[in-house]
This record gives C-alpha cells, sequence and structure tokens, in this order.
C-alpha cells in the first residue's frame, strides 16, 4: 500500500516537474507580423466560406483557397503554419490577431449590406421609372388613336380621298 502511494507520488512529483519550465516555441526567422496574420486569415476565411455557385467558380479555375492565399501574400504554407505555432502558444497575441480578424470581417459584411440596399433601393427608383414610362407610351397610344379616328371620321373634301394608313396603330379595346 505504501508502495502505491509512493508511486502514484512519485509520477506526480516528475509531471508537475517537467512542466515547470516549460517553453514556448522558438521565434521563427521568416514571422509574419501581426496584422500579415490578419490580412492572411481574412483572406483565407473569405475563399473558404464561398458555397454553391462561387465554390463552383473556384473549382472551375482549379483555384485552392490556400494555395491562392499563400501566392498572394507571398508566402508558402511551411511560414504561415510556425508564424500560426508561433502565436497560439502565446494566447493574448493570438487573441489580439482573431479578434481583428472578427471585426474587420464584421465591418466587410456591414459594408456589403449597406451596398446591397442601396442597390436594391436604386433598382426600385428605377423601376418606378420604368413604369411611368410605360404609362406615358400608353397616353401617347391613345392620342395617336383618337387622332386616327378623326381622320377616319372626317368628311372628305370634294375631289380628296379619304387618308387611312396601315402604318397607324390599332384602336385599344
Amino acid at each position: 500500500m505504501i508502495k502505491k502511494r509512493f508511486t502514484i507520488l512519485f509520477i506526480v512529483f516528475i509531471v508537475l516537474a517537467s512542466c515547470y519550465e516549460l517553453k514556448g516555441p522558438e521565434k521563427p526567422e521568416n514571422l509574419l507580423s501581426k496584422e500579415e496574420m490578419v490580412n492572411i486569415l481574412i483572406d483565407i476565411r473569405l475563399l473558404t466560406s464561398s458555397t454553391g455557385s462561387n465554390r463552383a467558380v473556384l473549382e472551375n479555375n482549379k483555384i485552392v483557397p490556400e494555395t491562392y492565399v499563400y501566392k498572394k501574400h507571398k508566402i508558402d504554407s511551411i511560414q504561415f503554419a510556425s508564424s500560426s505555432d508561433y502565436y497560439a502558444f502565446y494566447i493574448d497575441d493570438y487573441d489580439e490577431i482573431y479578434k481583428k480578424v472578427r471585426d474587420s470581417l464584421k465591418l466587410l459584411k456591414e459594408l456589403f449590406e449597406k451596398q446591397e440596399e442601396m442597390e436594391l433601393k436604386e433598382k426600385t427608383k428605377k423601376d418606378s421609372i420604368n413604369a411611368l414610362k410605360v404609362r406615358d407610351s400608353l397616353k401617347q397610344f391613345k392620342k395617336i388613336d383618337s387622332l386616327r379616328r378623326k381622320l377616319i371620321n372626317k368628311k372628305p373634301e370634294k375631289g380628296l380621298i379619304q387618308p387611312v394608313s396601315d402604318s397607324l396603330p390599332q384602336p385599344l379595346k
């Protein structure tokens, strides 16, 4: 019994002693700055969130989102992974990066929603203007029709043939 307790205490002591001086990863030589990490993570998030037809466009053009982002920012996957591992160990820095990413994506979403709302208002305005134009063209059609009736009902002067043109629009019924 004493042997079991001693063994358990010894194992606990070894575990605690080994964790005492837990060292973080070494700072990579090509560490990405926090701002670069924010920009890269935003781009990755935007590209990987595409669905439906947008996903099909990416696949048809043989674009792999991560590879595209690495080329855009002139980095490689190892540099990104080592920088991500480094910042993940220092949780405060990592949290700061992800807060910026989240805030940027939120602002971008709000911007696109405002733009979509403005486009909808503009489309509604154009549709209402076009509807007025259609009504105006009907009034003009009625004017032409009334002129045609006047011409048909007008008694011809002596020696003249009554003018009736096939090119005039037909009356509204």
